[in-house]
């Protein structure tokens, strides 16, 4: 049997670094300083160089010519093409799925996650609840039963839900909207709707910054 291998330092650079983003710990558009970050981790520049270069690859950093890496920010332009993306990809994983007879199943998978967002929402857990909003989705994709397709959606994965939180952050009002969206795509993909199902993915992903 081969031997595990130790995880590299940039990797665990890079999971570090995923993390603080991901919690918010760094801000939207927020510069890192590597040096800060190599005095505090007690590390070199170089496996830090390494782990923003994977999170560049990832969506989640971006580098500005002459000012360094920062959290990726989103512009209008670039917030709207991402909702649009996944209406794309929901609208024709749902497809998948009524053809696939899985849709039973992805009916199960979101009624429960609905109520998990709707509670963690109550609890003023925002990093959860949107957690949970975000599986609410992936259990179309999942449930079409596409492993190229999954694999596709897992990729931009962080970015999605970094786009969710700050537009569930806007207040309690898009909070609801939010919640309300997917209550009414649930009870169209129930109702074996295709056209309300469409509709309601497309009033849910018309996102601007």
């Amino acid at each position: 049997m081969a031997e595990l291998q130790r995880v590299s330092l940039k990797v665990q650079v890079y999971r570090i670094l995923r993390e603080k983003i991901l919690q918010q710990e760094y801000a939207l558009g927020e510069k890192i300083n590597i040096d800060t970050l190599a005095e505090e981790l007690k590390i070199s520049n170089s496996p830090i160089r390494e782990a923003l270069m994977m999170l560049e690859k990832d969506g989640l950093i971006e580098f500005i010519p002459n000012n360094g890496a920062r959290v990726v920010s989103f512009s209008e332009t670039g917030f709207h093409e991402i909702a649009s993306t996944l209406y794309v990809m929901l609208y024709g994983a749902y497809r998948l799925c009524v053809k696939n007879g899985t849709i039973d199943k992805v009916i199960a998978d979101m009624e429960q996650y609905i109520k998990q967002q709707e509670e963690y929402s109550q609890a003023g857990n925002l990093l959860e609840s949107v957690k949970h909003a975000l599986m609410f989705d992936k259990s179309i994709i999942v449930g079409a039963g596409n492993s190229y397709l999954l694999s596709i959606y897992e990729r931009i994965e962080d970015v999605f839900y970094l786009m969710a939180l700050h537009d569930n952050q806007r207040g309690e009002d898009d909070r609801l909207k939010n919640l309300t969206e997917h209550q009414m795509i649930l009870q169209s993909i129930r109702d074996g709707n295709p056209e309300e199902v469409r509709k309601w993915l497309d009033i849910h992903y018309d996102k601007h910054f």
